[in-house]
């Protein structure tokens, strides 16, 4: 579907984080790797050649320095906001994930990820719904354009579950890979359309944002 005007929101994950031994970090900091950074810095760079109306982003630094960056480069307001943090996973905080296997609840959420919530942490309704906060200020504030978030994994699984009318069970079955590139196409006389999912960071994002009335500009860096 192809109309005028449409709001364009590319949802990314951050890439690879300092995290060899796998564990579930939430809400609490881990730096991006040199890798990831290096790749955060390309993937800003190609960003720069769009007209990008606005950035947000979770204010946890491995997506916070993403979004810092593009918004300093091309001048579009920025907004950090807890409510695209990662969800809180309580009590499994900064375990690995081999330990907490051995957790008879945790392996129950692996297969049923909507029916319990860790221990002092966030079902993944609530996850949800801070997301979708956010989403709808953005097109409250936005009817038109290229708005970029930087998200997380699990915040991005919830959040398209929700638009694309997914029961949160199936919150496992949406990859989110680090770096993952999600494009959603909103018409206002139209569902939400999922336009790009789970793409790697290096992807030539022009021809998908020039189908939808995105240009790059030449005068734009890179």
């Amino acid at each position: 579907m192809k109309s005028s005007n449409p709001l364009l929101v590319l949802l990314l994950r951050h890439e690879e984080t300092l995290n060899p031994e796998g564990r579930l970090y939430g809400q609490e900091e881990v730096s991006l790797s040199e890798t990831g950074r290096r790749r955060t810095e390309a993937l800003v760079e190609r960003l720069c050649r769009f007209p990008v109306r606005a950035v947000y982003g979770s204010d946890l630094s491995r997506s916070a320095y993403g979004a810092q960056r593009l918004a300093a480069l091309t001048g579009a307001p920025l907004r950090l906001t807890p409510d695209l943090r990662e969800i809180d996973f309580g009590a499994w905080t900064g375990r690995t994930f081999a330990e907490l296997l051995k957790i008879p609840e945790f392996r129950l959420r692996l297969s049923d990820p909507e029916a319990l919530a860790p221990p002092g942490g966030e079902t993944l309704a609530e996850l949800a719904q801070r997301a979708l906060g956010v989403l709808t200020e953005i097109r409250r504030e936005f009817s038109s354009g290229l708005v970029v978030i930087f998200g997380h994994g699990g915040l991005n699984r919830a959040l398209l579950c929700r638009l694309l009318e997914l029961p949160l069970r199936r919150f496992f079955s949406l990859e989110q890979r680090p770096g993952a590139v999600n494009l959603l196409v909103f018409y206002p006389e139209a569902s939400p359309l999922l336009a790009l999912f789970n793409a790697p960071s290096d992807l030539d994002l022009g021809p998908y944002l020039d189908y939808y009335g995105i240009g790059a500009h030449p005068y734009r860096r890179p």
